[in-house]
């Protein structure tokens, strides 16, 4: 059991890595620089049904506050958030629809933030268990793990983004839930080049972030084996000659 404890605890810090990577890059891009980066990009579609850039871009803040979980109101400020011509700028269905997204979003950082525990409280074990060196091992695994995901998933958006996009929403939302006409108020503030964007900066920070990780780890186990000394020889073994 004692030799099964530690690499227990390395497949657990290996398996964790990749839930903390990624939701570090989601935390980072739910603020409202991504929105603005965004719309600001060259050749991002405007709204053609007349929104203005500072209407638009005051509607879009709003969404991303409505989802993030640190918000105590929540999708309410959907319900408060009104149109040039002071008509609601959301319908209900946009309204719950929104709610959805905030619950998965709030999984993720959840799974985040236990994902980070599990990662600390395995590596302390492991150095109370007098298995450091195992440590850097298991997050190498662990950023080599991310970008084996992050490359399968990579390969088939470039294949057929829209089909992805379609199995990922089917597979989160019920039913046709998060299906909208392009009039809609979520589709003129987030159309479909925001979230194509959205998905391969995502992917980007997460395979930057392993790459990272990787280099780090693979540099100090090497800087481990070329400190270690080697073995003296046995007592009968032959001596070098002078």
């Amino acid at each position: 059991m004692r030799r099964l404890a530690p690499l227990a605890l390395s497949v657990l810090v290996a398996v964790a890595v990749p839930a903390v990577l990624l939701g570090n890059g989601l935390w980072l891009l739910t603020n409202g620089w991504y929105v603005h980066a965004e719309y600001a990009r060259p050749g991002f579609p405007d709204d053609r049904y007349g929104f203005t850039g500072e209407e638009r871009t005051e509607l879009a803040l709003v969404g991303l506050r409505s989802i993030q979980p640190a918000n105590r109101e929540g999708v309410d400020v959907l319900r408060d958030a009104r149109l040039p011509d002071g008509s609601p700028a959301f319908t209900e269905r946009e309204i719950v629809h929104m709610a959805d997204v905030r619950g998965l979003v709030g999984k993720v950082l959840l799974a985040h933030a236990i994902a980070l525990a599990t990662i600390v409280a395995a590596g302390l074990a492991l150095w109370r268990l007098g298995a450091g060196r195992l440590i850097p091992r298991a997050l190498l695994g662990g950023g080599l793990l991310t970008l084996g995901i992050a490359a399968l998933l990579g390969i088939y958006m470039l294949a057929n983004f829209d089909d992805f996009f379609v199995q990922f929403h089917e597979a989160l939302f019920e039913g046709d839930s998060w299906r909208f006409r392009s009039s809609d108020t979520l589709i003129r503030l987030y159309p479909d080049a925001f979230w194509s964007d959205f998905g391969g900066v995502l992917a980007g920070l997460t395979v930057v972030q392993a790459l990272v990780l990787s280099g780090v780890c693979a540099w100090r186990l090497r800087r481990a084996r070329a400190r270690t000394p080697e073995p003296a020889p046995a007592s009968g073994d032959p001596q070098p000659s002078a």
